[in-house]
């Protein structure tokens, strides 16, 4: 086994020990698996881990190689990837502190005229979206969407577009990335008598699903 002592790189075995443990944690590895892959004993990887040790040159590509492998990519970039290149309007919605912020949109959703088009990735969920948008929102914190609490939430809802009344449907569900609750939001146009009909059958405009 080539371990080296790391030398050149100092100051970055810190970084490396958080990403390999963050790795292994993700994909439920153990330390003497990482350390079969890496070709280093089980007792460096503890050692790499705790931040003891900074990888050689060699070690250190071995470790850039293992973690971006897209096996191993963290589930919230996958996440991430599938809403950005869905046909559909989709967006990836994370909430901290009852803030709910868009971490990725799709181009169909961005292409959907207002008030989708002011959806971009960081953009913090609020006023720009409108009123109502906001409101639904909100509904979906206080449901408990981002606490996985739910299995969805569905709502219909009307906007005034160009002098023109909307319907939409959306589905709000929750995803668990490993780390944290996170809301897969779908939408759709819908017709007048669609949204007539799911509001006369659910007894308002918004149906919640529970496990």
């Amino acid at each position: 086994m080539t371990e080296g002592n790391g030398r050149g790189l100092e100051g970055k075995s810190a970084k490396w020990g958080r990403a390999l443990r963050a790795l292994r944690l993700r994909s439920n590895m153990k330390q003497d698996d990482a350390a079969r892959r890496l070709q280093v004993s089980q007792s460096y990887v503890s050692r790499l881990e705790n931040g003891v040790i900074t990888p050689s040159p060699e070690i250190a590509a071995r470790l850039a190689s293992l973690i971006h492998t897209p096996a191993h990519r963290p589930l919230i970039d996958q996440l991430k990837s599938v809403v950005l290149h869905s046909p559909h309007a989709v967006a990836l919605l994370s909430c901290t502190d009852r803030v709910v912020q868009v971490e990725a949109a799709s181009q169909r959703f961005r292409d959907a005229g207002p008030p989708f088009d002011r959806y971009f990735d960081g953009l913090a969920v609020n006023d720009p979206l409108g009123q109502t948008v906001a409101g639904l929102v909100c509904r979906a914190v206080q449901a408990g969407a981002f606490d996985g609490e739910i299995a969805c939430i569905e709502f219909v809802w009307t906007a005034e577009v160009s002098a023109a009344r909307r319907y939409f449907h959306s589905v709000q569900t929750p995803i668990f990335s490993g780390t944290e609750w996170l809301v897969h939001s779908a939408t759709a146009l819908l017709r007048a008598e669609a949204y007539d009909r799911f509001v006369e059958e659910n007894g308002g405009p918004e149906r919640v699903h529970h496990f």
